[in-house]
């Protein structure tokens, strides 16, 4: 009986083995194929309408920043009353606020398995993903292109004005304007770049009328001497003396508008020789020294006493650290620096104007407005000494350097005082006191400088002169002597 043969089966089974492998290596070659590529966005992804499929970080990068800076080159016009006023968009220093776009653009089907991948990317090559950019500007440039560029582009209104010649008043009239209305116009910039995607921008600016602030109505009132104050001062002085001239013409002609404040530093300054100013005497914590502009305190001194009697507002005053001669205690307004000052602040509806000058060792003030006071009103300050304080004894400086009998008074001594100024004011009969301030001045001892060194030796004095011998007596000439008589003849003869 013959044997039956039995099928092959291992051969087919490793057949099949392969041709599944096959298979296998054939769908993943597929599969790599379809994969989205890791260095490269998948197609479908826009920025703001740019396509960035198939490109690099790097080509993206690039690709948006070309597309910003087109935004940023356009230009902006801005129409003011019929003037074009024209910029960039890039000098406003409009640009895309710092994002991850181009990283997530890169990301994007690539978080996944391949098949995931390959189906996240299909989709979107089919939805299409777009990134919206942001844009941002510089608001402190918006608001300087409009009020700088735009603003002066418009006839603004003029203010009346009130100065003084040759003892006159002189006024000019007012007139209405136009301003840019900034931050309308500001808005409306703003909504047209948000607005327009492409080209140029034009906006027209919002315009508003604008009144004068002073009227010719207004300066016409000023014209009253409403407060007026002298001092004097040692004309001999010759430093001291054109300090005080000089710091006098540069306040006089001031106009001080109705709510305004005048600064007495800030008027006068700087205290340097180019400004006008000479090295004299003035006071310096307690001493006395030279400096440039010494004696100016005596301008703010006699000022303050000019404006208080035009009972305008006093903003700022301080007395001087030890008295001066040339008012009462509590009368006197100090400038040093920037941290004594006179200030005071119109508190009329009228321009004040100053008038200050120096003649003959005097210094004058007088302070012109709109007299309201009634004629009948009477208006004084007074100054009281609440308490004295005697200077003590001497400060002395040996200087070794000069002989004991030398003595020299370089500061004279100051009695210290504590003063208030009252403003008593009679109307209708009836008598009202108000305290205006108080100061306090400090006693300063005399200063001496005295002489510590050696006594130097007396001169000798000059020998006098041999006195001339007396010429000696010329001798008397010897007598002639006298003739013998001859002798008588005899008479017989």
């Amino acid at each position: 009986m013959n044997e039956r043969k039995k099928p092959h089966i291992f051969p087919a089974l490793i057949v099949f083995i392969i041709m599944a492998m096959l298979t296998g290596v054939c769908a993943l070659v597929f599969l790599m194929r379809k994969a989205p590529d890791p260095d490269k966005i998948v197609e479908g992804v826009y920025v703001d309408g740019i396509n960035l499929s198939g490109m690099t970080a790097a080509q993206a990068q690039s690709a948006i920043e070309q597309y910003t800076q087109g935004k940023s080159d356009r230009k902006l016009t801005v129409n003011v009353s019929g003037k074009l006023v024209e910029t960039t968009l890039d000098e406003l220093e409009f640009r895309a606020e710092e994002n991850d776009t181009v990283e997530n653009a890169m990301s994007l089907a690539k978080q996944g398995s391949i098949v995931d991948n390959i189906r996240e990317a299909e989709r979107i090559k089919e939805e299409h993903v777009n990134y919206t950019l942001t844009y941002t500007y510089s608001e402190k440039k918006v608001k300087k292109f409009v009020k700088k560029n735009c603003g002066m582009q418009v006839k603004k209104a003029k203010n009346a004005t009130v100065k003084m010649e040759n003892g006159e008043f002189k006024y000019t009239k007012s007139r209405e304007g136009v301003s840019v209305d900034v931050d309308a116009t500001i808005d409306v910039i703003k909504t047209a770049v948000e607005q327009t995607l492409e080209g140029d921008i034009e906006v027209d600016a919002i315009l508003v009328v604008q009144k004068p602030e002073i009227t010719y109505e207004q300066v016409k009132k000023c014209k009253d001497k409403i407060g007026t104050f002298s001092t004097q001062f040692q004309a001999g002085n010759v430093s001291r003396s054109k300090n005080l001239a000089n710091a006098a013409r540069l306040i006089s002609g001031s106009v001080v508008y109705p709510g305004k404040t005048f600064s007495v530093h800030d008027a006068i300054s700087p205290m340097t020789e180019e400004n006008g100013y000479y090295a004299a005497p003035s006071y310096n914590n307690g001493e006395v020294v030279d400096s440039i502009g010494g004696g100016v305190c005596q301008v703010s001194t006699t000022l303050y006493n000019a404006v208080l009697r035009a009972e305008l507002e006093i903003v700022e005053r301080a007395p001087h650290s030890m008295v001066v001669s040339y008012v009462k205690p509590s009368m006197d307004a100090a400038i040093a620096d920037d941290y004594k000052d006179f200030k005071f602040r119109n508190n009329t509806d009228v321009p004040v104007l100053i008038q200050g000058w120096t003649d003959s060792g005097v210094i004058y003030f007088n302070v012109y407005g709109e007299e309201t006071r009634d004629p009948d009103r009477k208006v004084e300050f007074v100054s009281e000494v609440l308490k004295k304080t005697e200077p003590g004894e001497d400060k002395v400086t040996l200087d070794p350097t000069k002989p004991p009998s030398y003595e020299h008074v370089d500061q004279a001594a100051h009695i210290g005082y504590e003063a208030v100024l009252w403003k008593i004011v009679t109307e209708n009969g009836k008598k009202t006191k108000k305290q205006i301030n108080s100061s306090s001045y400090k006693a300063v001892p005399k200063h001496i400088t005295k002489g510590s060194g050696k006594e130097e030796p007396k001169a000798t004095e000059k020998p006098k002169a041999t006195e001339k011998p007396k010429a000696t007596e010329k001798p008397k000439a010897t007598e002639k002597p006298k003739k013998t008589p001859a002798p008588k003849a005899d008479e017989d003869d």
